[in-house]
């Protein structure tokens, strides 16, 4: 028979040393402006419009990351609206303490002329977690200013990032 770990929910209780409650989730959407490449490649997002999130407050604004406050299991997912008129490769890739754990590779644009203007481009990962990790999303696209995410300066239903733990999913027994 399992012992009393298999029964807990991740984070339920969460560190005792935060003291909070229920899992942990963010939802972001919306970039405050177009990010271009030749500023934003390969950089930890940030600027977004709108975020929701647990009581944990785990995004850090300043830097795009979002820490996870106990063990457990997190799922990832992104989408991102770009330009890119060359048709050179645009990647959107999710990071764990700054190391890789899912890439897209996107090979679309030409421009308006070659009917993809804005493009599309949507990654998901899954991944275990300690307290103290952090989870970010970075774009990759050419360095240059022709290639960039789409921003606004108000509201916007483009571009969004989710992060949350998954219930029940966690060690037996500490690594």
């Amino acid at each position: 028979m399992a012992d009393y770990r298999s029964w807990m929910l991740t984070g339920y209780r969460q560190n005792p040393s935060n003291n909070k409650e229920g899992l942990q989730y963010l939802h972001t959407k919306g970039l405050n402006g177009h990010h271009y490449m030749n500023t934003w490649h390969n950089v930890d997002l940030k600027n977004w419009l709108h975020t929701t999130q647990s009581e944990h407050n785990g995004m850090d604004t300043s830097n795009g990351r979002y820490y996870c406050y106990s063990e457990g299991v997190i799922f990832s997912t992104t989408t991102l609206m770009f330009t890119n008129p060359n048709t050179r490769d645009f990647h959107i890739g999710l990071y764990k303490n700054g190391s890789c754990i899912g890439i897209s590779n996107e090979h679309s644009g030409g421009g308006s002329s070659n009917g993809h203007q804005w493009n599309g481009a949507t990654i998901s990962a899954m991944c275990r977690v300690a307290e103290g990790d952090y989870i970010s999303v970075r774009a990759m696209g050419a360095s240059n200013v022709d290639c960039y995410l789409y921003g606004q300066s108000s509201s916007s239903n483009y571009n969004t990032w989710d992060v949350f733990y998954i219930s029940g999913a966690q060690r037996d027994q500490p690594a």
